[in-house]
C-alpha cells in the first residue's frame, strides 16, 4: 500500500512541476553530462571531483562515475576532473548544444595543488546496487554513530538499544549478516548482540559506501546481507601539512564531540605520507519529549595513525586505530521482579523523573577495540595487480550490572583476538576482461576473563576460516557483466561451563559455495539498469549456538541451540536509475529467500534471580522470505529549489509456518525541500532544508508474539541550514540541524528499549569543519 503511495506522490510531483526555470527561458538550457572511467579497466570512478569554469560549478561523480551540469548557456568552458591516484584531466569545451562525453583517467601519482596524493585501486567495483555518502553530506552527520551516518540511504535502518547504541540494518538484515570493512579490514568484534555497536569512529571516514546486495564472493560469509565500506582519505605523499578540525555539539544530552586530523609528507622522501587523527566525545542523559532517560550518557576517546609509501609501481601502508568507549544502559530497563517488569512494560515509560547528569553507572559497557593493518600493492607492466592485506584486531568487551558484591567487576568480560590475511591477483586483458582470484584466511580466539562472579553468556572458542574465490568481469561500451564463485570453510571449537557447572560446547565444521551473477546496462546517458543474483551462506555464530544466560546489555535471558544449521540465501536485486539535469530517481526491488534463517524469538516467559527479572528469548530458525523496494528521487523545481523523496517498504514472512517475522523495519518515507543560494565569492553551498518523515506502525507481526505490541506510527519534522566559507587555502563549513522539531513523543519498533521508554525528543546539533 505504501509503495502505491510513493508512486502516487511521484506522479503528482511530476505533474505539478514547472517545465523550465527562468534561465531556460533565456536560452540557457544546455546540459553537459559524462562518465569518468579508468583508462585501463574501463571501470567507473566514483567520488571524483568535477569542476566547470568560469562559473566554478563543482560536483562529485556518483557511484557509476557519472556527472551532469544543467542549465548552461552557450559559450566556452573549462572542464577539470580530479580523483585520488589518477592524473588530473583538463579540457576546454565550446558548447552550443547538449553534449555527453567519456573522461578516461590514467593511474599514476597525482598532484593536487601543492600536495601530492597517491593511491592504487585494488579489487574492482561491484555491479551490485550501492550508495555512498561523502563530502558535504558526510560532514552533516559528524558527531553521530556509524549507523546514524548512513540511515538516510533508502533501505538502511538502525537497530537500537536505547538512545546511545545503534547498528546498521540493510534490507531487514543486521549483526553477523552485515559485513563492515574498516579501512579495508573486515571489522571483527563481539557484534552478535543488538547492543553491540560497531567499534568504529566515523570521524575517520572520507567516504562511506553501503552495498545493498550480497557480497559473499569478495568478502566471505558475513556479507550475506550487505557491506558497509568505511574509507579514510588517501595518504598524501608530499608536503605541506594539512589540518582538519571538526566540532559538534548537540542540545539533547548536552553532547560535545571534537576531532582533529593532521596529514602530510616529507620533502626528502618523495612518495611517503602520514596521517594522525584523534576524537573525543561526551554526552549525558538524553531526553524524550517530556522526561530524561536515566544513565544514558556516553564517553569516547579514539585515535589512529597511518603511514605509507606510494610510487607508480607499488605501495605499502601501515595503519593503527584505537577505539575506547563507555556507554550507559537505561537503568529503568533493569527491574527487580516479574510483576514489576510486566507492569513497567505495560506502562511503557519510567515511573519516576530524573535530572540531567553526565554520570555513567552500572548497568553500563566499556569497549576497547584495537586494529592494526599492513597492506601492500604491486602494479606490473602487463596489467596485473598483486594485493596483500594483513589485519590484527583485539576486542575487549566489559558489561557491568547492578549488584551488591563485586561492584567494581564486570559481569561479562570477553577478549577476542582476530588475525586476517587477504591475497588477490587482478589481471586485465586487451579485450576488456578482468579476472580477480584470491584467498582469505581468518583465525579467532575468544576467552572470557575469570573472576567476574557470573557464568559467561557464551563459551570460550577458537575459530578458523579459509576461502578461495574467482571473479570475472567484462566491461564494453554500455554493458558491464560480472560472475563470481567462492568456496569457504569454517571450523569452530567451543568449550565452557554452564550455570550448573557442567562442561558444554562442541566442534563444528561448516563449508559451502557462494556464487553471483550480475550486470549493468546503460541505456544512453539517462537510463541505467542493474541486476544481481547472489547465492550466499552464513554459519551460525557462537552466541546463536550456545548462549545460555543473562545478557545485561539487552536486558534479556538468551538461550541458543547447538543444532542450528548454516543459513542459505538466494537474493535477486534489481535497480533502475534515471538521471537528467532536473530529475533523477533510483528504484530498487529485491527478493531474498533464506533457508534456515536464524533469529531471536520471544518466549513470552521470564527469568528471575537476585539480579532482577528478564524476558526470555530463544534462538531458532526457519525458512524466510523478504521482499522489498527502495525509492530515492530528486527533482529541481528551479535552479535553486530541490524536492526530495525517499522511501522503503519490506515484507518478511516465515514461510515454513506461514507467519510474520519479528524485528523487521516498518514502512517509511521522507519528503524534503531544499533551497540553495547562489554561489558567492567566498561563500558556497549555502542552503536551507526542511524535511518530513513518516514511519508506519509495524502491523505485520503475530499477535501475542512479543512482550509488547509494535508502537503507533509517527511523524517527525526536521530542518537544517548551513554554508561554507572559502579562501584560497582555507575552508570553514558550519551547519545547524534540528531533528524532531515538534518534540513529538514516539517509539521506534527497532529500538530494543521501546518496552521501557520513548525515543529521542527535539535535538539541535551544531557542526563545524575547518580545513586548512
Amino acid at each position: 500500500m505504501l509503495l502505491k503511495r510513493l508512486l502516487f506522490l511521484l506522479a503528482v510531483s511530476c505533474l505539478a512541476m514547472p517545465s523550465w526555470a527562468q534561465s531556460a527561458k533565456d536560452g540557457c538550457a544546455i546540459t553537459l553530462s559524462g562518465k569518468i572511467i579508468d583508462s585501463d579497466s574501463g571501470e567507473p570512478l566514483p567520488a571524483s571531483t568535477v569542476t566547470l569554469s568560469p562559473q566554478l560549478k563543482r560536483l562529485i561523480s556518483d557511484e557509476r562515475g557519472s556527472f551532469s551540469f544543467g542549465l548552461l548557456c552557450a559559450g566556452t568552458y573549462t572542464l577539470e576532473v580530479q580523483t585520488v591516484g589518477y592524473t588530473p584531466y583538463k579540457k576546454q569545451l565550446v558548447l552550443s548544444k547538449g553534449q555527453s562525453l567519456t573522461v578516461r583517467l590514467h593511474q599514476q601519482d597525482v598532484a593536487l595543488g601543492e600536495v601530492e596524493i597517491s593511491g592504487h585501486r585494488s579489487a574492482s567495483a561491484s555491479p551490485n546496487t550501492a550508495a555512498s555518502i561523502s563530502g558535504r553530506e558526510l560532514d552533516m552527520t559528524k558527531g553521530g554513530t556509524l549507523a546514524a551516518s548512513i540511515q538516510s540511504i533508502p533501505g538502511v535502518n538502525m537497530l537500537q538499544t536505547g538512545a546511545t547504541i545503534a547498528k546498521p540494518v540493510i534490507h531487514g538484515l543486521h549483526s553477523n549478516r552485515i559485513l563492515i570493512l574498516n579501512n579495508g579490514i573486515r571489522q571483527e568484534g563481539q557484534q552478535w548482540g543488538s547492543e553491540h555497536a560497531p567499534e568504529i569512529d566515523p570521524f575517520i571516514a572520507k567516504n562511506i559506501t553501503v552495498v545493498k546486495g550480497s557480497e559473499a564472493i569478495r568478502y566471505g560469509a558475513d556479507a550475506l546481507g550487505g557491506v558497509v565500506l568505511v574509507e579514510p582519505p588517501a595518504l598524501p605523499s608530499s608536503p605541506p601539512l594539512h589540518v582538519e578540525l571538526n566540532a559538534a555539539g548537540s542540545s539533547n544530552g548536552r553532547g560535545i564531540a571534537g576531532s582533529a586530523t593532521l596529514s602530510g609528507g616529507i620533502t626528502k622522501w618523495k612518495g611517503f605520507g602520514w596521517r594522525l587523527q584523534g576524537t573525543t566525545k561526551k554526552a549525558g542523559n538524553v531526553r524524550s519529549a517530556d522526561y530524561y532517560l536515566d544513565n544514558t550518557g556516553v564517553k569516547e576517546i579514539n585515535y589512529s595513525a597511518a603511514a605509507g609509501y606510494t610510487s607508480t609501481k607499488m605501495s605499502v601502508e601501515g595503519y593503527f586505530s584505537h577505539f575506547n568507549t563507555k556507554l550507559g544502559i537505561l537503568k529503568d530497563s533493569h527491574i527487580g521482579n516479574v510483576n514489576d517488569l510486566i507492569t513497567r512494560i505495560s506502562f511503557g515509560r519510567p515511573f519516576f523523573d530524573v535530572p540531567f547528569s553526565y554520570g555513567i553507572d552500572a548497568p553500563m559497557q566499556k569497549i576497547r577495540h584495537d586494529l592494526f593493518k599492513l597492506k601492500g600493492h604491486l602494479h606490473l607492466a602487463d596489467g596485473t595487480n598483486l594485493n596483500a592485506t594483513y589485519g590484527f584486531q583485539f576486542d575487549n568487551r566489559e558489561e557491568y550490572d547492578q549488584r551488591r558484591v563485586l561492584t567494581g567487576k564486570p559481569t561479562l568480560d570477553m577478549h577476542l583476538s582476530t588475525h586476517t590475511l587477504d591475497l588477490n591477483i587482478e589481471k586485465l586483458n586487451e579485450q576488456g576482461w578482468k579476472r580477480i582470484t584470491g584467498i582469505s584466511l581468518v583465525n579467532q580466539v575468544n576467552n572470557s576473563v575469570q573472576g567476574t562472579g557470573v557464568t559467561p553468556l557464551i563459551p570460550n572458542y577458537d575459530s578458523f576460516g579459509a576461502g578461495a574465490y574467482a571473479i570475472v568481469r567484462h566491461i564494453k561500451n554500455e554493458r558491464e557483466l560480472e560472475a563470481g564463485l567462492r568456496y569457504e570453510y569454517k571450523y569452530l571449537d567451543a568449550l565452557g561451563y554452564n550455570r550448573d557447572k557442567e562442561l558444554y560446547g562442541g566442534t563444528h565444521h561448516f563449508n559451502n559455495l557462494s556464487a553471483s551473477l550480475g550486470g549493468v546496462w546503460h541505456f544512453g546517458p539517462k537510463w541505467h539498469l542493474r541486476s544481481n543474483l547472489g547465492l550466499a551462506w552464513r554459519p551460525p555464530a557462537v552466541s546463536e549456538l550456545y548462549s545460555n544466560g543473562l545478557h545485561h546489555g539487552t536486558v534479556s535471558y538468551e538461550i541458543g541451540d547447538a543444532n542450528l544449521k548454516a543459513e542459505r540465501s538466494y537474493k535477486w536485486l534489481n535497480s533502475i536509475e534515471y538521471q537528467t539535469e532536473k530529475l533523477s530517481f533510483e528504484l530498487d526491488g529485491y527478493i531474498n529467500h533464506i533457508e534456515h534463517y536464524i533469529y531471536l524469538k520471544p518466549s513470552l516467559s521470564y527469568f528471575e534471580n537476585i539480579r532482577g527479572a528478564f524476558p526470555v528469548y530463544n534462538y531458532t530458525q526457519t525458512n524466510a522470505r523478504l521482499i522489498g523496494a527502495d525509492l530515492n528521487l530528486t527533482y529541481h523545481l528551479t535552479p535553486y529549489i530541490e524536492y526530495g523523496l525517499k522511501g522503503s517498504v519490506i515484507r518478511a514472512r516465515d514461510v515454513s509456518n506461514n507467519a510474520y517475522l519479528p524485528w523487521i523495519p516498518s514502512d517509511r518515507v521522507r519528503n524534503s525541500v531544499k533551497l540553495t543560494l547562489p554561489e558567492k565569492k567566498t561563500f558556497s553551498g549555502s542552503f536551507l532544508e526542511f524535511g518530513y518523515r513518516f514511519t508506519a506502525r509495524q502491523d505485520r507481526y503475530e499477535p501475542e508474539s512479543d512482550y509488547a505490541s509494535p508502537p503507533p506510527a509517527y511523524h517527525l519534522f526536521d530542518a537544517s541550514v548551513g554554508t561554507e566559507w572559502k579562501t584560497r587555502t582555507n575552508s570553514l563549513l558550519v551547519s545547524l540541524t534540528a531533528e524532531n522539531l515538534t518534540n513529538r513523543l514516539y517509539k521506534e519498533y527497532l529500538n530494543r528499549f521501546r518496552y521501557f521508554a520513548h525515543d529521542l525528543g527535539r535535538n539541535v546539533t551544531f557542526r563545524a569543519t575547518w580545513r586548512f
